[in-house]
């Protein structure tokens, strides 16, 4: 059901381009409630609303909104507006979408987007639907395994921003060679001895995915063994990527 409570102050605030009152209601509320009471606006009322919203904030009311309705959005709106809102969508959801776009639509996003962003949407898209290496996401915590626990936190305060999750530390060698894993609770708990290199911290038997097993043989690993998230390895053992439980779930849904 459409909430229709605030559709009246919103309307009557792109009515006058009230800039602070819809830029309050952008960011004011959790990001899931402002999407809900953006329902009821049509699709060029609720993207201009968006538009009074920051980047990232815009990125994560957006991803709220219905499938159908951010399909609608990304078809019919100025590509370059498209482009600045993908960047800021996690790597396997921008991904997911784009898949459900017209081929000539994405290619008017794809030059739009910064090199490093159109490299990583280009190498997911290339797996087959239905795959782990289509359901994972490339934001992971990979550290290392010559790095001190301190240079590991030092590491993670930096970046921490842009993985999908912390709770697992996936530690590789030369060439991205999965290592094993070292959980984020180990971590802390090593700063006693913060010198401590993370080959000497690291659990070496970890269940992983291959880029070409099937989604719902990865949904009966991560159920089997509750994880959190699963490592996605290539034919190499080379660390490609994780696949977290929230991404498990619309499998097992999908199933």
């Amino acid at each position: 059901m459409v909430n229709t409570l605030l559709l009246p102050e919103i309307r009557e605030m792109l009515a006058g381009e009230n800039e602070a009152e819809l830029e309050e209601f952008c960011s004011a509320l959790n990001a899931g409630r402002t999407a809900e009471f953006m329902e009821g606006l049509t699709d060029s009322e609720a993207w201009t609303v968006l538009q009074y919203a920051a980047p990232p904030r815009r990125a994560e009311i957006f991803t709220h909104f219905s499938e159908e309705r951010q399909i609608s959005l990304l078809s019919q709106h100025d590509p370059s507006e498209i482009a600045e809102l993908v960047v800021e969508m996690a790597a396997d959801d921008r991904v997911d979408l784009l898949q459900e776009l017209h081929d000539d639509r994405v290619d008017e996003i794809l030059p739009l987007l910064p090199a490093a962003d159109r490299r990583d949407i280009q190498r997911l898209r290339a797996y087959p639907d239905g795959t782990a290496g289509s359901l994972m996401t490339t934001e992971m915590a990979k550290l290392d395994e010559k790095l001190t626990v301190r240079q590991a936190l030092d590491a993670l305060a930096s970046q921490s921003e842009f993985f999908e999750t912390i709770y697992y530390l996936f530690i590789v060698g030369e060439d991205d060679q999965l290592r094993g894993v070292v959980s984020a609770r180990q971590l802390v708990t090593a700063l006693r001895q913060p010198n401590t290199p993370l080959s000497e911290l690291v659990e070496t038997d970890v269940v992983t995915a291959l880029t070409t097993e099937d989604q719902e043989s990865v949904a009966v690993k991560v159920e089997r063994y509750n994880l959190l998230a699963i490592p996605v390895v290539d034919d190499a053992r080379r660390l490609v990527g994780i696949i977290t439980h929230d991404d498990i779930i619309d499998v097992v849904r999908e199933e």
